[in-house]
């Protein structure tokens, strides 16, 4: 049997995926994390750090930097320099400790829609103003409207662009190109660029992830990258970010807020541990789980086109997330949500919270055992066909 077939009950473990629903008949399909067991090499780092029972401080040490390195020049033939290595809490912590370093209350912060939601949050309580830049769908591929991203820019006075990469909740992954151009314009106006590259460990169909600094200069003296073994690696229990800033002066603005914050021992031993591990030793398991994956986004596709022509599958480019669209079906995002969560009991992450854009839309992670995925399938279907 594959490994990645193994059905993993998760119930009653305070899974923020499972146990979020009473109905105990639901399959959850939301949520970003996988229903998989982290690679072995992990799970053995782990365990040798709690068989030491020392957990007191722990430093960076230097093979924590040169696993970093090393990956990004095997992966994407970066070099990047230790001292442009900095870290945070966890990549949503990142990002609100960027927009703490380089706006201020009242500025305005871009990003693109459909948007994920929880960014958008920490915008507003940051008290700073959200501003959205929609991609436009095309023959079921989302695109950047480049006029309306710099006139946004101009008119709001924007001070910052979060770009997430690849795109929650599209799947789109940026060409160098439209990078190119975006931190061109960004540079031009003096924005600064941070680029969640959280899910850039998954990707189908030959494409490649450029991260974002590595692009041009312009990229690289404008911009910030946040990314994590979490998403690829299924280890979002251990919150961890690492946070890549070529630019010194950047640098040592985002030092001096974590040492406001006393998050300069923002370190935790197993989540470094982890990352170590996974990118000493788990390219190999990472390369697996992608086959599968994609072996997963072609059951999906195949099953919908067949089945259920009606609803659209916006081919993901990266990340196991794969964004429906359901508008033909003709019903408004609360009839779309009794229908799957009461008929089909089937839970997603439903469109309307990614923003306008994201009406008649649902996001589907396929970042399980096929045999689950199937289920849930025919329950849509079923679903589905009785109206």
């Amino acid at each position: 049997m594959n490994q990645f077939d193994k059905v993993i009950n998760r119930r009653g473990t305070n899974s923020l995926k499972w146990d979020v629903y009473e109905d105990q008949e639901v399959i959850s399909l939301g949520s970003a994390d996988m229903d998989f067991e982290s690679a072995p090499c992990i799970r053995d780092a782990l365990v040798s750090k709690a068989e030491k029972a020392m957990f007191g401080y722990e430093g960076r040490s230097d093979e924590y930097f040169q696993s970093i390195i090393d990956w990004n020049k095997r992966k994407y033939n970066y070099d990047i320099e230790k001292a442009w290595l900095s870290n945070a809490p966890g990549v949503l912590i990142g990002l609100r400790l960027c927009i703490d370093t380089f706006t201020a209350s009242g500025d305005s912060i871009l990003m693109h829609g459909p948007y994920f939601n929880p960014i958008v949050t920490l915008i507003v309580k940051g008290k700073r103003k959200f501003v959205s830049s929609p991609l436009r769908l095309q023959d079921g591929k989302y695109e950047i409207d480049f006029e309306d991203f710099e006139k946004k820019i101009i008119e709001s006075n924007v001070r910052m662009f979060i770009l997430v990469n690849p795109q929650n909740p599209t799947g789109k992954v940026y060409t160098r190109e439209e990078l190119a151009r975006m931190g061109e314009i960004c540079g031009r106006h003096g924005v600064v660029v941070v680029s969640d590259e959280v899910h850039s460990n998954v990707l189908y169909d030959n494409h490649v992830h450029y991260p974002y600094t590595a692009v041009s200069n312009e990229n690289g003296n404008y911009g910030i990258i946040l990314t994590s073994v979490t998403k690829g690696f299924n280890l979002q229990g251990l919150t961890y970010g690492i946070v890549i800033i070529p630019n010194p002066a950047y640098r040592e603005m985002f030092e001096e807020t974590i040492r406001s914050y006393d998050l300069d021992y923002a370190t935790n031993i197993f989540s470094m541990a982890a990352l170590v591990a996974a990118y000493n030793q788990g390219e190999a398991w990472l390369g697996e789980l992608n086959e599968y994956l994609l072996g997963n986004l072609e059951y999906l596709t195949d099953f919908f086109e067949k089945n259920l022509p009606d609803v659209k599958v916006i081919r993901p480019e990266g990340s196991y997330l794969v964004w429906l669209d359901m508008r033909k079906l003709g019903l408004s995002p609360e009839k779309l949500k009794k229908l799957f969560m009461e008929k089909a009991k089937v839970a997603f992450s439903f469109g309307e919270d990614f923003g306008k854009e994201g009406e008649g839309f649902e996001r589907l992670n396929f970042a399980c055992p096929r045999g689950v995925l199937k289920e849930a399938l025919e329950r849509i279907k079923a679903a589905i066909d009785e109206i």
